[in-house]
């Protein structure tokens, strides 16, 4: 005898009421916007609740710093747009709450740097768009001697020092790859500390220009708080959707801006670049600074040009799993960031494998701008992966550079960080041929 329950569904099939053609199209549009609509307030939500730990976090340190009995702070920050941006936002931040701050600019975090600045107490240090990949060394050397405080979104550990607070969008599963620029966390870190720094929202803007795509996830707040405030405004062209800055002189598209201070800070590193840049993020782009990018934009095309022509005659070397190049002195005069963003233009042309990591290498400098002078020679190596090999890395069935290429460099000297399809690193000069040995065999693992 058939269960109950089951005696409900007819054996015969259930004949359904003709609807109109038109009506069943919109009928299953309808539901599907619904679905899509139910899924993004499901991940709003989630979104949200994420949120709301890290910042409950970020009052704490924020309670921490102005307990803390030091009137001075050194900013600490990387050279290219997001690190000049997060860097000026808590520049301004600090400054409102009375603290004299000075900045200092890095292309990477060398472990001499580390140690040099957390040898002394009591200092408070801040750290933006670095230091995300060398907590462990940090929390060691800093041993609870000095308040410091890391706003960056790249792939990080937690801290094993009470005294360093790693505000890391990734340890609250927020991706720091698509969804919160270290710019829209010195912001948030910023606004926790006074209401007031939701006039720097416009910079927390320009600086997720770096990420990918359309601007999403954590990096929609600070935008939604600029238009509101009147620094930024979304203008309509077609289909899609411009954002403008209002707020550092004429409307610029924030893209454009990125790219100009990402400029200033890389290729005029050694040239105050970094100061210039974050004189244009606080008190807007002169015709002076204006004129200093355009000729260092300038600057950079020549020698990006000239690299891509010696590169289309001679080609990559080609491994098993890699390709690669060396700029050698192509970039000589300019920060080392310009070979990652060379490499991120490279892996669309039509020389490069598809389905290899992209690497390559350039000569550096020994000097560091406000620092001082290194000790031995370096090389810089920066590595992305091209769309192809992207999207099989998502999937899990190629490593993310973000675990192999700082694990090679660690082998050779150096170290290494960044996201899973974007990477760069130091390691001794006269080593690159061993490296990319090294990185063959740590991708074939």
């Amino acid at each position: 005898m058939m269960p109950a329950i089951l005696s409900l569904v007819s054996e015969r099939p259930l004949k359904l009421p003709s609807l109109p053609r038109s009506y069943c199209h919109i009928y299953i549009s309808n539901s599907k916007a619904m679905r899509e609509r139910k899924e993004e307030d499901s991940i709003g939500e989630i979104l949200k609740a994420k949120t709301a730990l890290l910042v409950e976090d970020m009052r704490r340190v924020a309670h921490e710093l102005r307990q803390y009995r030091k009137n001075e702070a050194l900013v600490i920050h990387h050279d290219e747009a997001d690190g000049i941006c997060s860097a000026s936002i808590m520049k301004k931040a600090l400054e409102r709450d009375k603290f004299n701050v000075k900045a200092l600019c890095l292309e990477k975090l060398f472990p001499t740097v580390i140690d040099r600045l957390h040898s002394r107490q009591g200092k408070i240090l801040v750290y933006t768009d670095i230091g995300a990949a060398h907590v462990s060394r940090i929390s060691k050397v800093n041993a609870e001697k000095n308040l410091t405080i890391i706003l960056d979104h790249h792939d990080t550990e937690r801290s094993t020092d009470s005294s360093v607070h790693n505000l890391n969008p990734e340890l609250y599963s927020i991706s720091g790859e698509h969804e919160a620029s270290a710019s829209t966390i010195a912001y948030l870190f910023a606004k926790t500390m006074d209401r007031a720094n939701i006039e720097s929202a416009h910079l927390a803007v320009i600086g997720s220009a770096e990420i990918p795509g359309s601007i999403s996830g954590l990096n929609i707040e600070p935008l939604q708080d600029a238009i509101k405030n009147n620094l930024a405004e979304v203008r309509k062209a077609g289909k899609t959707e411009a954002i403008k800055i209002l707020a550092i002189g004429k409307p610029v598209s924030y893209r454009r801006l990125s790219t100009l201070l990402s400029v200033l800070g890389s290729v005029g590193y050694y040239s105050k670049g970094p100061e210039l840049a974050i004189s244009a993020c606080l008190k807007g782009f002169s015709p002076e600074i204006d004129k200093i990018a355009e000729d260092l934009e300038e600057k950079r095309k020549v020698a990006n040009q000239r690299l891509l022509e010696r590169l289309r005659r001679e080609g990559l070397n080609q491994m098993n799993y890699t390709q690669w190049f060396h700029a050698e002195d192509a970039y000589k005069g300019m920060g080392t960031k310009v070979l990652g963003s060379f490499c991120s233009y490279l892996r669309f042309q039509s020389i490069v494998n598809p389905s290899k990591y992209l690497v390559g290498f350039t000569n550096m400098s020994r000097e560091l701008p406000g620092f001082g002078q290194l000790d031995k020679d370096f090389v810089k190596v920066s590595s992305r992966a091209p769309d192809l090999l992207g999207k099989i890395i998502e999937k899990g069935r190629k490593p993310p550079l973000s675990k192999v290429l700082p694990e090679a460099c660690a082998v050779h000297g150096g170290f290494g960080d960044g996201h899973s399809v974007a990477a760069s690193g130091i390691l001794l000069a006269r080593a690159e041929e061993e490296f990319m040995q090294t990185l063959e065999k740590l991708i074939s693992k």
